[in-house]
């Protein structure tokens, strides 16, 4: 279980740092295996060094000459090696020939739409930002779950729980807040509230939505993050 902490502000004007929750993924309890045991979730290999696009590229030449060898079989695939779970795993990065890279120096690169580089420069620390050094403020700005769905594209979420009472009464207020408008609420940084969250060091500017449930003396909020806006691509003339 991964936990981290975020300063919430609601619409009454108080705030409190409560925890995010997520969990590993499991398998519903009733997909089994041939043999009864419960499904579980795992790393498998896909492919090796040797079966990489570059490796096959230095293989075969050109280009033409790879995408027939494809067309003829599947120099891509290692059937001894796919498949295979490999259980605890650590980065290695490796360069165009294919061996590991003892010194790299890491770069951070710029493209425009079309995706050509731009710019190349030093990767910048950027610190998250879930709990900032300024208290949070409540952003009012509502929409529609039809809306975001068709708007964002959501890639996290999260349990907001309470650690005591007080934090309790505050989440169960906001759940119910939210659940009578029917929507999800932003939640963000800066002055007004709607800013980016960054929710690890490094990590990809995200736009934060609130969605909450009451029944009775139970809630249910979740953070969904969004890393990407959806649009229509512009019609080329």
């Amino acid at each position: 279980m991964t936990q981290r902490k975020i300063w919430l502000c609601d619409h009454r004007g108080r705030n409190a740092v409560v925890v995010l929750v997520t969990r590993r993924r499991v398998a519903p309890i009733g997909h089994r295996d041939a043999a009864g045991a419960q499904v579980c979730f795992c790393r498998c290999i896909k492919s090796t060094a040797n079966t990489s696009f570059d490796s096959l590229l230095r293989r075969h030449g050109q280009s033409e000459a790879l995408a027939q060898a494809l067309v003829n079989g599947d120099p891509e695939l290692d059937l001894e090696v796919a498949g295979r779970e490999t259980g605890a795993c650590d980065r290695v990065y490796l360069g165009h020939d294919g061996k590991p890279l003892y010194s790299a120096t890491m770069l951070e690169v710029i493209c425009d739409p079309d995706g050509n580089e731009i710019q190349r420069r030093s990767p910048e620390m950027v610190p998250a930002n879930l709990v900032p050094e300024c208290a949070p403020v409540w952003s009012g700005k509502l929409l529609s779950c039809r809306e975001a769905i068709a708007r964002f594209a959501f890639t996290r979420a999260y349990q907001v729980r309470h650690g005591n009472a007080l934090e309790y009464d505050f989440l169960h207020g906001l759940a119910a807040h939210i659940e009578e408008r029917d929507s999800l609420v932003l939640v963000g940084s800066g002055p007004r509230g709607t800013g980016p969250l960054i929710p690890e060091r490094n990590a990809l500017p995200m736009k934060g939505f609130l969605a909450g449930k009451t029944q009775g003396q139970t809630y249910r909020l979740v953070l969904y993050l969004a890393a990407f806006e959806l649009r229509k691509p512009e019609a080329k003339t």
